[in-house]
């Protein structure tokens, strides 16, 4: 009897004793992951055009859900899409030809160098693939190639300039008006490498650096007044964004 007695104890104290273990958590690459994800851009323009030059860089941001799908046996390799906000805005310096009929009693035009600042947000669905390396110590690092497919569903853009004899130190700007001069559709291409963390099973943080650059930005109807000619250029960015994914 106390020979039963005692093996019941020892085997309720070994019950004990691993319930309390941790329990060893699968962290392997799953087959789909899903996440959300935001972060801040720097864009600037680079024009085509001799008649036109960038400005300065400006601050931005992109935030969007992600779907991650494997597309091999070993879960390395996945189609990467989601559905993305972006918002960009740039400066372009030019000479550009203001009327001021409207606030003189004579008709006065005068051509003068002009900074326009653009601002405009897009509605992005990323298409491209990813490459993962096997979880390490709860740790992935990751790799990402791809397109940016960018609707138009918003903007603003509006000019400073000085007067002539005025202060240099004081500039006019203009009321915003409505961004027309960016087109409905542009398409970017984007690379960049992340680095996940496994903290619990099946739900991971992340971070990345990613590089991209818009190959349009103007719309046809996007025409500079002095020169007559179409505006043009690529927008590159810098984007820094961290996540979470299940």
């Amino acid at each position: 009897m106390k020979k039963i007695l005692l093996t019941i104890v020892i085997i309720y104290c070994c019950g004990s004793v691993f319930a309390q273990q941790p329990v060893v958590q699968n962290i392997e690459n799953k087959k789909i992951f899903c996440g959300v994800s935001f972060g801040p851009t720097v864009d600037w323009f680079a024009p085509t055009l001799e008649e036109i030059s960038r400005e300065k860089a400006k601050g931005g941001f992109i935030a969007g859900i992600n779907l991650d799908i494997s597309i091999t046996k070993n879960r390395l390799l996945y189609f990467s899409t989601g559905l993305c906000v972006r918002y960009l805005q740039g400066d372009l310096t030019f000479e550009n030809l203001y009327d001021f009929s409207m606030i003189t009693a004579t008709d006065t035009a005068l051509q003068l160098p002009t900074v326009r600042t653009y601002q405009t947000t897009y509605l992005t669905i990323p298409t491209g693939i990813k490459f993962r390396l096997k979880p390490l110590q709860r740790c992935v690092i990751f790799g990402k190639l791809g397109l940016y497919h960018n609707f138009k569903v918003g903007g603003e853009q509006f000019d400073n300039f000085a007067l002539p004899g005025a202060d240099p130190y004081y500039f006019v700007s203009t009321k915003k008006l409505k961004n027309n001069d960016a087109a409905l559709f542009a398409e970017a291409g984007y690379i960049g490498i992340g680095f996940e963390y496994a903290f619990k099973q099946g739900m991971r943080i992340f971070a990345h650096v990613d590089y991209s650059c818009q190959f349009n930005y103007f719309s046809f109807k996007a025409i500079n007044n002095v020169a007559e000619v179409q505006f043009k250029s690529l927008v590159h960015s810098f984007h820094l964004v961290f996540g979470f994914m299940f």
